[in-house]
């Protein structure tokens, strides 16, 4: 159950986030702020695509190749009568694949977690701001805002780092808090992560990354939502400072050491040509387009539930029909002469000379017996077997047996493939109905497909031969 769960998650998971990266491409050129709503709604359908596959109802989908059917119904009803030796019951196995996939998730949440406790450490630990520079340029960025933010300073802070919602923290070291030129950029760069909600976006990219660890594309949809989150604030606060400043001030705080867990304005080395060159750009950017995004934005959410319900099955067996004439008798196979002359080892060689006469006089008169013929005689045959035990009525009669009062209506051959054709088909129905239980394993489900096929098969031959003997008789 935990293996088909994991492969629907992995497969469906990797689509979501693929239908995220390629539209944030789509939209290259635009703003940094469209592609972070479009990660964001990247992020929300890898979060709501677990519960949806266990409780959205399954629609299959037909279109893996069939499996080999099982064995005939014959041979697993004399399967089941066999003796069965009673044993004790097997002890439980250590299922190794949950324990790998949860031990990634904890690996995850793991990580987060000292992420937030560092913060928590930090932030307690910080004190106000005293510089009345960055006092002054700290409140008149906050003004705007409807929620409480604070200005720490703490010794342990590399660069400038922002984390809370209400109130939101930003923490600054004591080194920025020496150089009031560099205010205006800081405090512009992490007011637009506070206004933007950035650090709880960032936390549930966290959750969704837990979630599906094992898929490699949610970790480049966790890092390009990073990157344009970034480049999103610079955005905002290049609105307020200057682009030589602002670049100034990032080459300043390249390469510090952020916290996992926050919102920095930290870059590393390898970046830092790249985000400097697009600050320094002052090239229009492409208009914004409102319905595109909308579009994109809220067509990867609610395309997650048919994808979430949607189950990939194995194709059903066709089975294979024959044109038969509707008025043709049934052929009849021919099957070896059984004379019923069976010689003890201790016969004599004029008792087995007489006994070959007898074959081969039985041999000629079946050779020039007409088919036809030699099955009707076998038929009588069979009515007076039938004969010598009860009486035979006619078709569509009734008797009544010895000792019953109620007569028993006894239905002609026809009759009766027909009455099994129905029986057949609503066994088939059942174990189709077997086969959608999703509580049920994998192979299971699909060995209940392929009774049922084999059942349906069945009905149809015999349904054939029901029509070839009303058309005969």
């Amino acid at each position: 159950m935990i293996v088909d769960l994991l492969i629907e998650l992995g497969w469906k998971s990797a689509l979501a986030c693929s239908a995220a990266l390629l539209a944030s491409q789509a939209l290259r050129g635009r703003p940094a702020s469209q592609r972070v709503a479009v990660l964001r709604a990247g992020v929300a359908a890898l979060l709501l695509l677990p519960p949806l596959l266990l409780a959205m109802p399954a629609f299959e989908i037909a279109v893996l190749p069939a499996a080999a059917p099982l064995p005939a119904l014959p041979a697993m009803a004399e399967a089941a009568a066999l003796p069965v030796a009673v044993t004790a019951p097997a002890a439980p196995g250590i299922d190794w694949i949950a324990l790998t996939y949860l031990g990634g998730a904890a690996f995850v949440l793991l990580r987060l977690a000292i992420g937030l406790f560092l913060l928590h450490r930090w932030t307690r630990h910080a004190v106000p701001a005293s510089h009345p520079v960055w006092m002054e340029v700290f409140a008149r960025a906050a003004e705007p805002l409807r929620r409480p933010v604070r200005l720490l300073v703490s010794p342990r802070i590399a660069s400038p780092l922002s984390l809370g919602v209400a109130p939101a923290t930003i923490l600054i070291g004591p080194d920025i808090e020496r150089r009031p030129d560099r205010a205006a950029a800081v405090i512009a760069h992490e007011i637009a992560h506070v206004r933007r909600f950035d650090w709880l976006a960032m936390l549930a990219a966290r959750l969704a990354l837990a979630l599906s660890w094992c898929n490699p594309l949610a970790w480049l949809l966790v890092a390009e939502l990073a990157r344009q989150t970034e480049l999103a604030a610079d955005e905002d606060a290049l609105q307020h400072v200057g682009r030589a400043d602002y670049a100034q001030t990032l080459l300043a705080v390249a390469g510090g050491c952020g916290a996992h867990a926050a919102c920095g304005m930290a870059v590393t080395h390898g970046a830092m040509a790249r985000r400097i060159r697009r600050v320094l750009d002052a090239a229009p950017r492409k208009p914004a387009s409102g319905l595109a995004c909308a579009m994109l934005i809220g067509g990867i959410p609610l395309g997650i539930a048919p994808l979430a319900a949607m189950q990939v099955v194995e194709r059903p067996q066709a089975a294979t029909v024959r044109a038969v004439p509707a008025l043709s008798p049934p052929q009849v196979r021919e099957e070896p002469v059984r004379t019923g002359v069976v010689l003890a080892p201790s016969a004599s060689p004029s008792q087995r000379e007489e006994a070959a006469r007898v074959m081969a006089k039985a041999r000629a008169r079946v050779a020039s017996t007409p088919v036809a013929t030699r099955d009707a005689s076998r038929a009588g045959e069979a009515e007076a077997r039938i004969k010598a035990r009860t009486p035979m009525p006619t078709r569509g009669a009734t008797i009544s047996p010895p000792g019953m009062g109620a007569p028993r209506r006894v239905a002609p051959p026809t009759e009766q493939r027909l009455a099994a054709v129905q029986r057949l088909r609503k066994a088939a129905l059942e174990y189709r109905d077997r086969a959608h239980n999703r509580a049920l394993p994998l192979d299971i489900r699909q060995g209940y497909r392929n009774v049922a096929a084999s059942l349906a098969d069945e009905a149809d031959r015999l349904e054939k031969q029901a029509q070839q003997m009303a058309g005969v008789y």
